[in-house]
């Protein structure tokens, strides 16, 4: 569900800079990737022991939805990296859109 921000959040965004917003977009995505992996390697190590494992445990079964969740994660960061450039894009976009709001009403 997205939200629109208030001129005061993007007053705020625009005056932390660039570098500020990048990384808080990336630490969004990263944040998402590592739960979604995660709540994946749950749900997978549960059925597994939900359908027999528990009788033969093999660790090996259950490791392995970790694992993937954790490669899920790193693209997850390479990905957030390439996007860098879109996100710098938008900034400037918005925040270029913001100034000369501010110089119009200046003025």
């Amino acid at each position: 569900m997205a939200t629109n921000p208030s001129n005061t959040e993007i007053t705020n965004i625009c005056e932390a800079g660039i570098d500020s917003y990048i990384q808080e977009k990336n630490k969004e995505v990263i944040s998402n990737r590592i739960t979604e992996g995660m709540t994946g390697a749950v749900f997978a190590t549960g059925l597994y022991l939900l359908f027999g494992g528990y009788n033969s445990f093999d660790y090996r079964m259950v490791l392995a939805p970790f694992i993937a969740g954790g490669a899920y994660t790193f693209v997850g960061i390479r990905q957030a990296k390439d996007k860098d450039s879109s996100y710098r894009v938008a900034f400037e976009q918005v925040c270029s859109n913001m100034r000369t709001e501010n110089d119009e009403d200046a003025s």
